[in-house]
């Protein structure tokens, strides 16, 4: 009888010790949580993530290791799995003292005797997983643009310059036909070139955006070269610039991109100045808690139709003043420079009132 009962209990134990080894030797962090959201116990890959010892994380609340901006939705999912229901979700936090981290989270009621008693939470790390797909889905965006270029911007010079070649076979030097074709084709030509070095700009850039060393940068001073460079050209413009940033502000940026964006910025502000008042241009940049700065660009310029534009405000080659030359570049760079840096950048615009750029940088 007893070694029948010995026979029987084997297989649980076996099966608890295998359970006990995935729990303690796995990358991923796992916890075991009460309905309340109280941890009762979690394993070593938790524990080196928040950095403190086993004694201090059980019978906390899972809680207090999240920003409280995040609290309420693992609440609703912890709530969700007591109701016997498997929670899978994606969430980019930090937890306890621990970095942003991209997390792919399953939350696993566990059942006895017809009733959930606690939940499983597994959190594996999907944060490199998430940067690759944003890199290709940045690439892609790319590609697209430059099969645009090739089947638009640089088609269409090519197809005409071939075109006055051959017009060109059938005139005489001293036609008066053969003057206005060679510029017809030399126009053409340096268009193509121009295109050509355009994309050169771009893919030097992209594959220069992870090499720039970033430094702390007094962001005021940095704004003020560009403001100090362009002193002339606003003057002949009429047009005033203030600039309302503390001096101790600071970003962690590529002191060059930093004078693109803004050289970008200013001189569109300029170009697309309103012909019936001054121009004026004002920066300011706020604190946005630790995580770095807002900066503001704005101008009571022409402005122009946001609704129209859409999401193209952005993308490469596209204009929105037939009227004023250009070719549609510098904002698809000033786009390509915040973002190899960390940030991110949006536009308000309206016509003939002017439009404000804002650019969050850590």
């Amino acid at each position: 009888m007893q070694l029948s009962r010995m026979a029987s209990d084997a297989p649980i134990a076996a099966s608890e010790i295998r359970f006990r080894s995935l729990f303690e030797n796995t990358p991923e962090i796992i916890l075991y949580q009460n309905e309340a959201g109280t941890i009762l116990d979690a394993n070593p890959a938790f524990l080196a993530l928040v950095e403190l010892p086993k004694e201090l994380v059980i019978g906390r609340e899972y809680n207090e290791f999240l920003p409280p901006e995040v609290r309420p939705m693992f609440s609703d999912k912890l709530r969700e799995a007591c109701s016997g229901r498997t929670v899978r979700f994606d969430m980019a936090t930090s937890q306890g003292a621990s970095e942003t981290r991209h997390w792919d989270v399953v939350k696993l009621p566990l059942w006895e005797e017809a009733r959930v008693v606690g939940v499983h939470m597994i959190a594996r790390d999907i944060t490199e997983k998430t940067k690759n797909q944003q890199e290709i889905f940045t690439q892609n965006q790319d590609l697209q643009q430059f099969t645009y270029i090739v089947s638009h911007n640089l088609r269409s010079p090519l197809a005409n310059a071939l075109g006055l070649v051959e017009l060109l076979r059938t005139e005489a030097p001293d036609s008066p036909y053969f003057a206005p074709t060679h510029a017809h084709l030399q126009q053409n030509l340096q268009q193509l070139d121009q295109v050509l070095r355009d994309m050169n700009t771009i893919l030097t850039i992209r594959d220069q955006q992870h090499l720039g060393a970033a430094e702390a940068v007094p962001l005021a001073e940095a704004v003020q070269q560009v403001v100090h460079g362009l002193a002339d050209v606003l003057t002949q413009a009429g047009g005033t610039v203030q600039v309302a940033i503390p001096a101790t502000a600071r970003v962690r940026a590529n002191r060059a991109y930093l004078h693109s964006i803004f050289l970008n910025l200013l001189t569109n502000a300029i170009k697309y100045r309103a012909t019936e008042r001054p121009l004026r241009v004002e920066i300011t940049a706020e604190p946005e808690g630790e995580r770095g700065q807002c900066i503001s660009v704005a101008d009571n310029g022409s402005g122009f139709d946001q609704e129209r534009a859409g999401a193209d405000v952005f993308r490469l080659y596209k204009r929105f003043h037939p009227n004023h030359p250009g070719r549609g570049l510098g904002l698809y760079l000033v786009k390509t420079h915040v973002e190899s840096m960390g940030g991110h950048i949006s536009v308000q615009s309206r016509v003939d009132e002017g439009t404000r750029f804002s650019i969050f940088l850590p």
